[in-house]
This record gives C-alpha cells, structure tokens and sequence, in this order.
C-alpha cells in the first residue's frame, strides 16, 4: 500500500502523467466554421467550366463520388502541404469550396502562418482529439475545422490515421495517403 502511494505522490509531484497527456491532445486549430456545399452535378459542372483539370480527372472524381455515397462531397478530408496561393486555388476550385452554391461561415478566423504547415482541413467532421498517432473526430455536418499537422506529423511520414471518437472506426489509415472511399480526399 505504501508503494502504491509514493508512485503516486511522485506522479503528482513531477506531473509526469499529465504532461504526456496535455502533448497528446493539443489541437493547433487554423479555423473553424460551417459549410454548406451545392450539389454535386453543380460543382462537376464548375470544374469543367474552369478548364483546368484533364477529362479522366473528372471522370475519376466522378466514379469515386459514386462509389462513395451521397454524404461523400460533404465529407472531406484534405491536406495542404504548404503555403501557397496556386495550391489554395486548386483546392478551393477542384473540392468544392468556391463554387458559387458553396456557402462557408467563418466560426474562428484563419490564424495559421507558412510555419504551422501541412494542414489538414477536414469537412463534415469535428475535431475532438489527438491521441496515441490518431486524429479522432466526430460527424458534423456542415462542420469545417481545419488544423495545423506541424507538430503532430511536419513531413507526412508518421502514418498518422483518422479515427471515429465514438467507434475508433478508421477513417484514413494514413492522413497523407487517403481515407475510405465514403470521404473525398484530397491533397496539395
């Protein structure tokens, strides 16, 4: 008994316990907000008027978007590697996020800088925590959070997952290779 008690008054002294916790689950969030996306068929006819992307890219997109379901161009995870104005155009365009059905809410202003990047924006989903290599979050529709992957996995090379917070269900194995095909993923 007596041992028991002085590993954990030396826990609390040091605070050891909690420490690892706290580096665990902080959440460097660049923004928050709600989105609504216009309909499919809208946005394909968006990227194709834009002229910017090959017909087989589209084709792809549209075969996955079938495959997918029908909360599939409302569930997005999406990483940007770096800063970069061509990069955020691309992404805005080929995800959706400028279509003109698109209407975006700003929750927390956008506060992250070229130091805090990769990013990872993730659409239809909250945010919850960030424990043992694993995004875990929640649906949410109609929910953007989108946060800083610097400190968590700077290069893309850990293999960190996305983890449903309720059912630990695998979301994406590996953030900087793709999600299950429910989830239009994306990465620039």
């Amino acid at each position: 008994m007596r041992l028991w008690l002085l590993i954990a008054l030396a826990g609390c002294l040091f605070n050891l316990p909690t420490q690892t916790a706290m580096a665990e689950d902080k959440i460097e969030m660049c923004a928050t907000g709600t989105m609504t996306m216009g309909p499919f068929d809208a946005h394909i006819a968006e990227i194709r008027k834009a002229n910017r992307y090959e017909k087989a890219d589209i084709d792809e997109l549209i075969a996955e978007q079938k495959a997918g379901g029908p909360d599939f161009f409302s569930t997005q995870v999406v990483i940007k590697e770096e800063q970069s104005g061509s990069g955020d155009f691309d992404l805005h365009l080929f995800q959706g996020f400028s279509d003109p059905q698109a209407k975006y809410n700003v929750v927390e202003k956008w506060h992250c800088e070229h130091d805090d990047y990769p990013v990872a924006y993730f659409v239809g989903f909250k945010v919850k925590e960030i424990k043992d290599g694993a995004i875990l979050v929640s649906c949410e529709k109609g929910t953007v959070n989108v946060i800083s992957l610097e400190k968590l996995d700077p290069d893309l090379d850990k293999h960190t997952s996305v983890k449903d917070f309720t059912s630990h269900a695998v979301l994406c194995q590996d953030i900087a290779e793709g999600c299950v095909k429910t989830i239009f993923y994306g990465r620039y």
